[in-house]
Formats: structure tokens, C-alpha cells, sequence
């Protein structure tokens, strides 16, 4: 059974939520008997201006939201990069083995990420977000604590593998997060990009963490992470639920509660949803897999970004080789050249903003389109540019050549990797709006496997080929996939039509400029 037999039409009347329980009114004009009542329930909507809808939330609200999540999706992030520049010290305090052994610590971490979400992201769509990031974030703070304290390279491993786990909510709920509180397409995708950008910053700062204390006590990098959790989680306590549904039933019990009209039966759209709790979690934890491999739109767009992930953390051993190997860097100096991608990350931001300006002139050209299709230019030009920055990256770094070249190829690969994830989460935010959580769950799982297992290969990969020649073939294989935008727009409508969830999604048009002036307002 597809996705959308879960989304059913439902002839039950309506009542439209208001910020006071006396405002309420039912569909029938008076009581009725408790007997027909119970056979007619009448669904809990939200009305046009209802301050409970996360919509109508104030601006003030909305960025406590969102600093909230980028908080601690900076958190997770920045944990799984954090034992980046460890390997000889881990190494010599527990006895670790030279080789593969000593990129574990991430590549664990980075399976955590694959199992979480596919817990986590369904979870919230069914029983909230805030109950999902709440206890998920508690476990990564406690995970956090063990890995400060592991006493053995097992125990290690265990609780790296842990933290990610625990740590992924507000990875894969994050996106879904931002849907519930901003409507508007043009606004939704500047606040999914600046949480992109800033989380993006996490790894980055990993390896200056590591790189600095790890000659001088190596266990301090994971205190630091562990402290930064820890007063971080004040900010998940007093967030606030923004999942619709979840809001809608909690007023819908107290309607039952206590609202006077003793023979109404009050339910939430949700409600009608819901079946045996068996079921219901069956249904729940299997979407995100039952997504990837029923939409081929969804897996394209995941292929493309679990493979510029997994290149991304490739990179932290690349740069390591680059400017520890080649131009004799320490390993604190060679975090600090690995934030240079931060620049590139910067202009693409800033490349993503004037997109937004000029989109309402392309969806004015192309009314045909849905609103998903316009964010893919902005990945049809960062493909190539990845592409070139991966070569520049390889090929320029030599004794004979300054460290300033390969130093300089950081920019336009940062640039180029938060373009490609911008375009592309977006459009699929965009293109399964009824399923965000599901659908980016299903993104950053996929992308995760590819981060966790592809970087595993990457000394061989040194040794064998050499700085140029490895990052020539990650080039080869970019170049390859930097097809998939370009396919999109050709042949989306296509795929889109064949699939029997998008083509029941109903296209979203992207506003002029004056409705936009009106929307960022509102927002």
C-alpha cells in the first residue's frame, strides 16, 4: 500500500479552532442528542487567523524556534566531526590500530544518523515534535557524557555510536520543524537555508576543537561537547509544539473536557488517522523507506546528496593530507584552513537570497511549473562548480605550488556543497509537503549510510592514488550526478506524474514580489 491510501477524504463536519474555547461553535445550529453525536464527530480545524495555528505564530516566536534548532542541530553536527584530527592520540591512549580503524569515531557517529531518523522524523508526525526532540536530546547529552568517560576503545565506539543516534531528531525533524511554522514556499526556504548554513558550521568548527586540545588532553574535545549540550537543553525544554495535528488534538480533548456541549464528540483531523497502535507505528516507522524506494524523485535527490556528504567528510581526511602532509600544517592550523569551506558557505547564502528575488520572474515565465521545480537552477549551477573545485582542491596541491592554491579551492567546493544541499532539500520540503519529516528523514539517512561508509575507503584511496588523482574521481562521479536537477527539470513533471503520491500533491505557485513584501510581514 502506497503512502497516499493513508490520506483519505473524510465527510466529518467541521468546527474551526479560535483562541478561546467559548468562541466555538459546531456545524449544526443546535445540540445534538449524545446518541447522534457519537455517531457524527465533529473534526477540530484551525480558523483563518487562529493565533494556535504555529502559522500565526509572531516573528519573535518563530526565530526562538529556529535559533532553537540550529542550537542543537549545531550540537549534533559538531559532534560528528569532532574526533576529525584524535586518530594518533586515540591511538596511542587505547591502543587503536593504524588504518581504517581510525576514521570509526565518525563513521559510527554518522550511522547513528542512519538508524535515528528513520525512527525519529515518522514519530514526530504522528505524536509531536517536541516529545521526539525532548528525549532525543537528552540521550545525546547523556551519550555525550559516556564518550567523555569511555574507558576502553569499545566502549568508545559504543557511545559515539550512540550520541549520533540520539542526536539525529533534530537533524531529521529540523526541516519538518520549519514547515509547521512558515507557509509561504519563499520564506520557508530562506529559514530552511540559514538553519542549512548554520548547522553546516558545526563540523567546521570540529576540527579546531580537536585540533588544538588533542595534543594537550585529547578527552577535553568531548567534555566541550558535552557541556555545550548540556546548556543547550534548556532551549528544547521550553520549546514549544508545532506540530499541527498534535495541537488540534490536545484542543480537541479539552473540548471533550470541558467545552459544555456535553452531547458533541470533538476529534482532530489526526484522529481520523489513527488506528490500532500496532498499526499505526508500522505505518509510522516504515514511511521513510517506503518513500525511497516509491519515488524516484526522492531517491535521485538523495543519491546526489549522500554522495556530496560523504565527499564533505572525505575532505576532512583530504585537507588533513593536504596541509598536515604536504605543507607540514599542525593539526590545529589545518582546522583553522578547513573553515575556509565556511566562506564558500557564506556566499552561497548570500547566492541563495538574490535566487529569491529573481524566482518570482521565472515562475511568472513558467506557470506550468510547480514551486518545487524553481529551487533546482541553484543546484544546476553549483554542480559544475563543485565539480571544478573538487579538481582545483586536488591538482593544486603540491610542494612546488603555495599552500594559498588548494587554501583558495575551499571556497568555491563550500560554496558549490551548500548550494547543492540548499536546492535540494528544499525541493523536496517542497515536492512532499504533507511528509517533510518522513522525506527528509529519508535524505539524511541515506546520507548518512554514505558518510559513514564511503569515507572508510578514503586512506586507501590516499595511498593508493594520491591527493590528485582521488579527488579526480570524486570529481568524475559529481560530474555524473550533477545531472539530476537538470533531469528534474527536463523530465520531473514525468516522474511526478508516475508516482502515485507526488501526483496527488497539489502544486504551490511562488508569489510576485508585492505578495512576498506582504508575506515576509507576516511572518
Amino acid at each position: 500500500m502506497g503512502p497516499e491510501a493513508e490520506e483519505k477524504p473524510n465527510p466529518i463536519p467541521s468546527v474551526q479552532s479560535q483562541s478561546t474555547l467559548s468562541s466555538l461553535t459546531t456545524v449544526e445550529e443546535s445540540p445534538s442528542p449524545p446518541d447522534e453525536a457519537a455517531q457524527n464527530p465533529v473534526a477540530v480545524t484551525f480558523g483563518s487567523d487562529d493565533p494556535a495555528n504555529p502559522h500565526n505564530w509572531s516573528t519573535v516566536k518563530k526565530i526562538r524556534i529556529v535559533s532553537t534548532m540550529v542550537l542543537i542541530s549545531a550540537n549534533s553536527t559538531l559532534g560528528s566531526a569532532l574526533a576529525a584530527n584524535l586518530a594518533p592520540y586515540l591511538r596511542a591512549t587505547m591502543d587503536v590500530p593504524a588504518g581504517p580503524q581510525t576514521i570509526l569515531p565518525t563513521s559510527v557517529y554518522l550511522t547513528g544518523f542512519i538508524f535515528g531518523p528513520l525512527i525519529f522524523a515518522p514519530l514526530s508526525e504522528s505524536y509531536g515534535r517536541k516529545p521526539v526532540l525532548l528525549i532525543g536530546f537528552v540521550l545525546f547529552t547523556l551519550s555525550a557524557l559516556g564518550t567523555a568517560l569511555a574507558p576502553t576503545w569499545p566502549a568508545f565506539l559504543v557511545f559515539r555510536f550512540l550520541t549520533g543516534t540520539f542526536g539525529s531528531p533534530p537533524l531529521s525533524v529540523g526541516g519538518g520543524v520549519i514547515a509547521d511554522v512558515f507557509s509561504h514556499e519563499v520564506i520557508r526556504g530562506r529559514v530552511m537555508m540559514a538553519w542549512g548554513a548554520a548547522t553546516f558550521m558545526g563540523p567546521l568548527g570540529a576540527p579546531i576543537i580537536s585540533g588544538f586540545i588533542g595534543p594537550v588532553a585529547w578527552r577535553w574535545a568531548f567534555w566541550i561537547a558535552f557541556i555545550l549540550a548540556a546548556v543547550s537543553f534548556i532551549s528544547v525544554v521550553v520549546l514549544p509544539e508545532t506540530l499541527a495535528l498534535k495541537i488540534l488534538r490536545k484542543k480537541a480533548a479539552r473540548l471533550n473536557k470541558g467545552s459544555g456541549n456535553m452531547g458533541e464528540m470533538y476529534i482532530s483531523p489526526g484522529d481520523l488517522q489513527r488506528g490500532s497502535l500496532r498499526v499505526s507505528l508500522a505505518t509510522t516507522l516504515s514511511r521513510p523507506m517506503r518513500l525511497l524506494f516509491t519515488e524516484m524523485l526522492l531517491a535521485l535527490s538523495c543519491a546526489y546528496m549522500a554522495f556530496a556528504y560523504a565527499v564533505f567528510y572525505m575532505s576532512l581526511k583530504i585537507f588533513a593530507a593536504i596541509f598536515q602532509g604536504v605543507y607540514g600544517f599542525t593539526p590545529g592550523l589545518s582546522g583553522v584552513a578547513f573553515t575556509t569551506v565556511g566562506l564558500g558557505t557564506i556566499a552561497a547564502c548570500l547566492g541563495c537570497l538574490w535566487y529569491d528575488k529573481v524566482a518570482p520572474g521565472l515562475a511568472a515565465k513558467h506557470p506550468e511549473k510547480r514551486a518545487e521545480y524553481l529551487r533546482l537552477p541553484i543546484a544546476c549551477v553549483a554542480g559544475p562548480v563543485f565539480v571544478v573545485s573538487l579538481l582545483w582542491l586536488g591538482w593544486s596541491s603540491s610542494p612546488g605550488i603555495h599552500w594559498v592554491a588548494p587554501l583558495l579551492a575551499a571556497i568555491p567546493y563550500g560554496f558549490a556543497y551548500q548550494m547543492i544541499f540548499n536546492a535540494m532539500l528544499m525541493y523536496v520540503t517542497d515536492a512532499y509537503p504533507i511528509y517533510a519529516a518522513s522525506a527528509l528523514a529519508t535524505c539524511s539517512t541515506t546520507r548518512s549510510m554514505a558518510g559513514a561508509l564511503i569515507p572508510l575507503g578514503m586512506d586507501n584511496m590516499l595511498d593508493s592514488l594520491g591527493i590528485a588523482w582521488s579527488c579526480t574521481v570524486l570529481a568524475i562521479v559529481s560530474a555524473v550526478l550533477s545531472f539530476v536537477p537538470f533531469g528534474f527539470i527536463a523530465y520531473g513533471d514525468k516522474i511526478s506524474g508516475a508516482s502515485r503520491l507526488s501526483a496527488t500533491i497539489k502544486p504551490q505557485a511562488v508569489p510576485n514580489d508585492g505578495e512576498l513584501t506582504r508575506s515576509l510581514s507576516a511572518a
